[in-house]
């Protein structure tokens, strides 16, 4: 019984951070400089791997980028389509499910010398950083353009807002690790499995 609660609560926050990443995405800005809008839709996939692991929450990314593919409106301006996925901003839709396994992967491995905060803050950066790496290469292939231009387009504006979001970010993960019950017992059960394998 208690397996099929867990195995519950596990689909329930998969759908949970699909959908928080589907708003974050409607909450976007276009800049004129580039095909690579501001949005907020990062912030929830670095909080996805947090808070699920990295493989509930990859495969919350795989969820929302699915659902957009199969035309639900989710992506940034209320797109959906197989085109937004073969468009320059397709490699950042990958880089979401590459970001949430990274993000969650850290926070799950960094040895247990490493404080909280750190680990989270660790995994937050290091994850995000990961999510540029399909974004940019696809984004330069995408638009014929070399990965020095592709950083200016799409990868350097966005420092600062993504620097802002891990400090929201982290005060988040702190918050939600403690306050949700389903949350604080997938990321217990993640670290539990991690040293039984070690």
């Amino acid at each position: 019984m208690s397996n099929s609660r867990f195995s519950l609560s596990s689909l329930v926050l998969v759908a949970m951070f699909a959908a928080l990443t589907a708003v974050g995405a409607w909450i976007s800005f276009p800049l004129p400089f580039s095909p690579v809008p501001v949005a907020f839709a990062n912030l929830f996939v670095l909080l996805s791997g947090v808070i699920l692991g990295k493989w509930l929450g990859s495969l919350s990314q795989v969820v929302y980028v699915s659902l957009g593919v199969a035309g639900v409106p989710v992506f940034a301006g209320f797109t959906a389509g197989p085109g937004v996925l073969a468009g320059p901003t397709g490699g950042y839709l990958a880089g979401y499910v590459l970001a949430a396994f990274v993000a969650g992967a850290l926070v799950q491995y960094l040895p247990r010398a490493v404080p909280d905060i750190p680990r989270i803050i660790a995994g937050l950066v290091t994850g995000g950083l990961a999510l540029y790496v399909p974004g940019i290469i696809w984004l330069a292939a995408n638009l014929d353009i070399n990965v020095p231009a592709a950083l200016v387009a799409g990868f350097y504006p966005y420092l600062p807002g993504d620097a802002l979001k891990v400090v929201v970010a982290t005060v988040l993960s702190a918050s939600l690790l403690q306050q949700l019950p389903q949350a604080g017992h997938l990321a217990t059960r993640r670290l539990a499995e991690s040293e039984e394998v070690g």
